[in-house]
Formats: C-alpha cells, structure tokens, sequence
C-alpha cells in the first residue's frame, strides 16, 4: 500500500502519437531487415535494395514528450505535500477556497484512526506551508478533504473518470517518500477493478489500475490524464503474496467521479450523508481454507465464514446467521474474500440479492434486500 512514510490529449496530439508510432515502427523494422544478410532473408543476393520508408519519429517524440510536459505544468501547482505525526503523503487542491482532498490513510497514519487534533501541515508547490484542518473524512472509500486558507490557489480540474479508456497515457503526481513534486509515467492498464485494502477500507470498488509508479507518499496526489485533469486518487500499489514486496507497475487509484462525489457532500455538509454503496450488514467476514474448514468444523472449504450479523440490518431480515459460510452472492461464487468484495461492490443499494449460505442444517438461499452502507 501505498502509505506515508510510516506507510494518467488533445485528439491532435493522439492523432500525432499514432502517426509517429506508425513510422517509427516502420523504421526500425526496414533498418533490422537491412542488418540481415539477404541469403538469410530469403531473398536473392542480387534483389534491388529496398527503399527505406521515410519515418516520422519526430513528430511522435515531440508530442509526447510535450503532451507530458504540459500535462505535468498544468497539474503540479495543484499538488501539496502532507505531513503530520502519522507520516507524508500528498494532496490535490480541488476548491480555491482551500479544500484539499487526500487519502484517509495518510491522515489517519499506522494507527487507522484520525484524530481531529492532530496538526496537518500542507505545503504548496511554491515551498509554502500552512496549518491545516480536517473538513471531513470517509473512511470506507479512504478519503479525506482538508481545508488551509491561502491566497490564490490552483484548483485541479476533474476530468470524468468514466470516459477512461485502457491504455490510456496518465501521469502520477505527488511526493513519494518525500521527493516533492515527482512525476511518472504510465498507462491505464484496466477499470473497475475492486481492491481489498487492509487499511480504513475494507474494499474499494472501481479502481482504476495504472502501471504509473506509486509509492509511499504518492497516496492522495494526484492520476491525471495527458490534458492536465484529475482522473483519480492514487491511493494504493499492489503487494506480491508471496515476498510481501510492491509489485512494480500495478497501482490503483481511486476514480475522479466517485472522488467529487465524497468531496463535494463533505464541502456542503460537512460529512458524507450518502454512501451510495450497497450493505449486506454482516461483520467478521473470514476467508474460508481447508485449514479453517477442518479447524471450524465447517461443510465447505470455500467461501466467507460469518461471524455476526448486524442487528436489524439487511442480512439479519432475511435470516442470515452467524457462523453461515456464504459460497454465492447473486450467483457468482465467492471463493475469496476478493472474489466477496468483488461481487457484493457490483450491487446497488436496494437491490434484491440471492445469497447461498452453507451451514450445520446444510445448504439454503435466502433473498437480501440490500441496504446502503452506512456512513461513519
């Protein structure tokens, strides 16, 4: 994860891009071919010499290369560093009046909690600090909004995550361990990707996945697309399971659309008064392995053990109970608990949901009426 220290352009310059790759492919494959002896190519030693194709790698390097450097220009004012007793992380000014929205993670720091009196300092691109206050937090989507007064900021503008397209060029921007106002370069390389978060939340849904490097301190900055606007929240980088290490070039942040959402509630109301995300209402979920199977006693040796239900909520209702194994929500196996948040972060609240549960009388399926998640 990406924590604090303690813990993605214009259609002419896509059009120049496609052109340029085109010759410079072109290119490079006459000039391998004119390294091969013709013998080898299959083609008679006395065959006329091809003649080159003319390329174009110019106007592919040239608009690339200031596509990035405008897009990096226009993005950076917008950027600010956070520190505080928790670590460091980065922010992105998206209101001039001085709100900045971040990850909760980089507030609330090791501990996963924020505490309301812990002193926040923001410094801007220009090297200036100020004192900040927290306008609000949500925890279950891991983000914060900040609020500083200063002169003359420099919103962010926000692009609609929802126009994305895989392989799109974006750039990270913000402060890996502490290297103020860094910059690197990647793709989108796949959408809506829900990401289990062993953080303030459990699990994100609609990720956006970008093979722009993410480290520590880039948590709350900013994915922004070749034009300049913020397409998301980088927020996390993936772990291999096996050395427990960054994987390089999997990152995930968190989509524009859903970042205006939470922050524009908490600018107006001071809090987010609606999640939009769908509840089940049961808690102690655990991952069911043969090793728990045989441990527990269980029937199954897959699935989501649960260990409670919540009191009146939508899984109490319809008759789910403590210690049921849920193998099936709405139809799709939940094998894994990513295999779970993946399927349960797809439903909407006020759905009605087939959930099959296997337990000591055996196998039954009950209807939820799902709620929305409440806000904490």
């Amino acid at each position: 994860m990406a924590r604090g220290i303690d813990n993605r352009t214009v259609k002419r310059v896509v059009a120049g891009v496609a052109l340029g790759l085109g010759g410079v492919l072109a290119g490079v494959g006459i000039a391998v071919a004119a390294m091969v002896p013709p013998a080898l190519r299959g083609v008679p030693a006395t065959a006329p010499a091809v003649t080159p194709a003319r390329t174009v790698a110019a106007p592919l390097v040239v608009s690339l290369e200031q596509a990035t450097q405008d897009a990096a220009a226009a993005a950076s004012p917008s950027i600010v560093k956070i520190e505080s007793a928790a670590g460091l992380g980065s922010g992105v000014v998206i209101d001039a009046r001085g709100y900045i929205v971040t990850n909760y993670h980089v507030l609330a720091g090791p501990q996963g909690r924020v505490n309301q009196q812990s002193h926040y300092t923001v410094t801007l691109s220009t090297g200036t600090s100020y004192r900040a206050t927290i306008a609000g937090t949500d925890a279950p989507d891991d983000l914060a909004v900040l609020k500083i007064n200063a002169p003359t900021l420099r919103a962010l503008p926000l692009a609609d995550s929802g126009a994305l397209r895989v392989g799109q060029f974006v750039l990270a921007v913000g402060n890996p361990l502490g290297y103020s106002q860094t910059v690197t370069f990647g793709i989108v390389s796949t959408l809506r990707r829900t990401v289990a978060e062993n953080g303030p939340a459990t699990f994100i849904p609609d990720m956006i996945q970008t093979s722009a490097p993410i480290n520590p301190g880039n948590s709350g900055g900013a994915l922004v697309d070749l034009r300049g606007r913020l397409v998301g929240i980088p927020t996390l980088a993936a772990a291999d399971p096996r050395l427990g290490t960054a994987a390089q070039g999997i990152g995930f942040a968190i989509p524009s659309s859903r970042v205006n959402d939470i922050a524009r509630q908490i600018i107006t109301e001071g809090t987010v008064t609606h999640s939009g995300r769908p509840y089940l209402g049961v808690a102690g979920l655990r991952e069911v392995t043969p090793a728990v199977a045989a441990q527990e006693g269980l029937r199954v040796e897959n699935g989501m053990l649960v260990e409670r239900v919540v009191r009146a909520g939508p899984a109490d209702r319809a008759g789910l109970r403590g210690g049921d194994v849920i193998v099936r929500l709405d139809g799709r196996p939940t094998l894994s608990e990513a295999a779970f948040g993946d399927a349960l972060a797809h439903l909407t609240p006020g759905g009605r949901v087939s959930v099959m549960v296997q337990a000591e009388a055996g196998e039954r399926t009950i209807t939820v009426t799902l709620g929305e998640l409440p806000v904490r």
